[in-house]
């Protein structure tokens, strides 16, 4: 069997759902877990780890489909309850976008995946539940995402440049952090789980810390100390950003094998005022097909070692194209999230291999940073749409930690 895709593991994420069989023989109907007695079986589980296979998924998303079958379960219980559903004209859509990514269309797609034995069904399915899963989201949550002026204000002066500029939210957290090998992802998933139902309070929280918790900060009960919200991982902010004093987030996958999950003591917002200028990013992406196959990797390290500044990689990627080659400045509140975060990580001169746009791994590397002098030039639709989204994030991550708290999830 070929893999004929390389498509982001965020593309994997966004659209997950369970496939329902159309026909099935013998042990395909056998269950492998009952949510709330409804049945997920061997055959859903085989479409979906061989679907994710198609898709070139890390190997701990492909070892970790039961437990991401459970949770589409819940989210499509979830839209049934509130009586929602995919139209055909939403799926059929969603459909084309997705294969989009592959250069395909959606009746290219399918045949693909028939040819290697995943139904047309499983992709159907796969792509209705994400939609219809955003529209939960977005139907239980959106009055609460909204950002107003004074936050998207307060958000352009989060990246402020200098000593006296502000820098943002800061919080002061605790954090239990629940980490395991790799391959045992799903045996920490389920530790974390179990975890967040033992720290409800603050009290109980750093009881938890001390006995459950991987981090060097268990023995002092999780507590850390202030910080900017902009300093923590993006999947991570989003939750945080939720919160209320004495609120505690559910679990957020940080990493293969890695939970973590924070209990906000406080939280100090930056003053209104703008300071005199906004921090500008100039960065450099080098983007390599082939995604994160070890050739490219290779080559990513071979350009790693020869370039020290954004200048070298002129030089260094000259049999790049042009459209794969790129240097550019831009406010940072106006950059993607990831991208942004990972830029945060780096000093000028250092490179990061940590992303993927569509087939290509990025060679990311920061050239410099410094003050946007004029602060009018920061997009705010922009970045009013990034601080919705990572409101929606935090609340549909913590929605779904509260329905799988909720269900009766019973293993035959």
């Amino acid at each position: 069997m070929r893999n004929f895709l390389s498509l982001p593991a965020l593309a994997v994420a966004a659209f997950a759902v369970w496939s329902t069989p159309v026909l099935a023989q013998g042990g395909q109907f056998a269950a492998q877990v009952f949510v709330n007695d409804s049945a997920i079986t061997e055959y859903e589980l085989q479409q979906r780890r061989l679907f994710l296979t198609l898709l070139n998924a890390p190997p701990e998303m492909i070892e970790g489909a039961l437990d991401a079958l459970i949770d589409d379960r819940l989210r499509s219980n979830a839209a049934k309850s509130m009586g929602m559903q995919a139209n055909a004209a939403q799926v059929t859509a969603g459909m084309e976008e997705f294969a989009a990514r592959a250069n395909l269309t959606a009746e290219q797609f399918v045949a693909e995946l028939e040819k290697a034995g995943v139904s047309a069904e499983t992709f159907r399915d796969f792509v209705a539940a994400g939609i219809v899963w955003r529209d939960v989201v977005r139907a239980r949550f959106a009055g609460r995402s909204r950002a107003t002026d004074a936050e998207v204000e307060r958000a352009v002066t989060e990246q402020g440049f200098g000593p006296d500029a502000p820098q943002g939210p800061r919080v002061l957290l605790s954090e239990i952090i629940i980490r395991r090998a790799p391959e045992e992802d799903a045996r920490a998933r389920l530790l974390a789980d179990r975890v967040a139902t033992l720290a409800t309070t603050e009290a109980s929280f750093n009881t938890a810390a001390r006995q459950y918790s991987s981090a060097g900060t268990r023995d002092v009960g999780g507590k850390l100390d202030w910080m900017a919200l902009t300093n923590l991982p993006e999947q991570v902010r989003g939750r945080i950003a939720a919160l209320k004093p004495g609120g505690i987030s559910a679990p957020v996958q940080v990493g293969p094998g890695v939970y973590a999950m924070f209990l906000l003591h406080e939280r100090a917002d930056a003053p209104a005022v703008l300071p005199a200028g906004v921090e500008a990013l100039q960065y450099a992406q080098v983007l390599l097909p082939g995604g994160r196959s070890e050739a490219t990797l290779a080559e990513a390290a071979k350009i790693r070692a020869r370039a020290d500044t954004c200048d070298d990689l002129y030089g260094i990627a000259s049999g790049v194209p042009a459209d794969r080659l790129l240097v550019q400045t831009q406010p940072s509140s106006a950059l993607p999230a990831d991208l942004r975060a990972e830029l945060s990580r780096l000093d000028p001169g250092e490179m990061s291999t940590a992303l993927t746009r569509g087939d290509a791994l990025m060679v990311l590397m920061l050239c410099s940073r410094g003050p946007l002098l004029d602060t009018k030039t920061v997009p705010r639709d922009q970045v009013r749409a990034r601080l919705q989204n990572e409101r929606l994030v935090g609340f549909a991550e913590a929605y779904l930690a509260e329905l799988r708290a909720g269900a009766t999830i019973r293993y035959p």
